[in-house]
């Protein structure tokens, strides 16, 4: 059957109609994404990887572009949703305070260096809103003023930790500067590459620690990526609708809950408590002996690395709480992975010299008189609420230095 000339100009023209209509509604799509506004991506610095062994370099640490700025956001739409303005140092942190400034002020300020994960890093607040930024408008009782960086990335453990804390030996001496480590409840199991999180990047360009021994390895983050993650991150770069999809909406998350009766997965329960899956000793005795095990050896590398009295007072470990039974009122399971941890984690840290701020009683009293919750709606970080009560504290042992 022959198609006439006048066929073909309507099939090409409803082609393009068709098209056009498809790109118009895209760009309208895109325009709401950005005015949300959609969350930014903060990509990771390459090359990821080290020779720990012979010195660890800014290039063995999960970091950003230098100076990089964006929006982190959650929720739907303005007004309803979180959003904060972040930008990074000198060696990519999110911290208003380069590195370089705050080696130089040795001399003239109190120095606090926070090492850690998420927590730390604070997406879901503006720099100067985390417990760590709201030091550099402080002052001591004594009336000294404060300087204060991080050095944070997410998905780090004890191992990072320790990692972060050696490289910033080679940057500067330590023994005055007060160092923080938050503590949250997937530090323990998660120091091993067993229990440590998958996914397209979990676990990759990160320390781990050995079972069979106190050294630590690492996990390479590879030199190439295959077409999928570079399809993937070109998206997310470039595209805040596809942005706004995956992180704002949740997409993924909705749909890989939602559509499991495709496959032949079993349903099982689980229990959350903080940011894990919840388990008993004689459901997980591995789990247990290796969260033990993570902190035993945590607890050496940083005893040799505070290693005099003088530093370890000046090294601050703050413990994060079960917020769900506080904000629930209900009893805690003492028998529990991480309040097991928890107690563990304090005593040895207590007998060995450091100063331990625990932050459950601190919660449990302010939620009790405020009832205010210390993290959003959209995740269980800490908000800027939960960063100034974590920043008070530490402000009040600073005091006590």
């Amino acid at each position: 059957m022959k198609i006439t000339l006048e066929k073909q100009r309507e099939i090409t023209l409803k082609f393009f109609s068709v098209g056009f209509g498809f790109a118009m509604s895209f760009f309208i799509f895109e325009v709401f994404a950005r005015i949300a506004p959609a969350t930014s991506v903060f990509p990771l610095e390459k090359p990821i990887r080290c020779d720990y062994k012979k010195k660890i370099t800014i290039n063995c640490l999960h970091r950003r572009k230098p100076y990089s700025k964006g929006t982190w956001s959650a929720g739907k739409f303005r007004p309803f949703n979180q959003f904060a303005f972040k930008k990074t140092n000198d060696i990519g942190q999110f911290s208003d305070i380069n590195f370089k400034d705050f080696v130089e002020n040795k001399e003239k300020k109190i120095q606090v260096l926070t090492i850690g994960d998420s927590y730390a890093e604070a997406l879901q607040v503006k720099n100067s809103s985390s417990f760590h930024g709201i030091l550099n408008n402080q002052k001591t009782k004594k009336k000294d003023e404060i300087i204060s960086t991080s050095i944070a990335a997410s998905g780090m453990a004890l191992p990072n930790y320790i990692a972060s804390i050696n490289y910033a030996r080679t940057l500067t001496n330590l023994n005055e500067i007060i160092i923080v480590i938050p503590i949250i409840s997937n530090d323990f199991d998660e120091s091993f590459m067993k229990y440590a999180v998958k996914g397209r990047r979990g676990g990759l360009g990160q320390f781990f620690f050995n079972k069979t021994n106190e050294k630590m390895d690492f996990v390479e983050m590879p030199k190439r990526q295959n077409l999928t993650q570079k399809s993937i991150d070109f998206l997310l770069k470039k595209s805040a609708l596809t942005r706004y999809l995956v992180y704002n909406l949740q997409l993924t998350n909705y749909l890989s809950a939602n559509l499991k009766f495709l496959t032949r997965q079993k349903e099982t329960e689980k229990k959350y408590v903080a940011n894990i899956v919840e388990s008993k000793k004689k459901e997980t005795p591995e789990r247990f002996e290796m969260g033990s095990l993570a902190i035993d050896i945590f607890i050496n590398k940083l005893k040799n690395i505070r290693s005099n009295s003088f530093a370890r007072e000046r090294t601050f470990l703050v413990i994060d709480a079960d917020r769900n039974s506080i904000y629930n009122k209900s009893t805690k399971d003492n028998d529990s992975f991480y309040q097991t941890m928890r107690k563990e984690i304090i005593k040895k840290a207590n007998l060995s010299g450091f100063q331990v701020i625990d932050m459950e009683p601190v919660f449990n009293k302010d939620y009790a008189k405020n009832n205010i919750k210390f993290n959003s709606l959209y995740d269980g970080h800490w908000n800027e609420y939960g960063h100034k009560k974590v920043n008070d504290k530490i402000l009040e042992m600073i005091n006590m230095l």
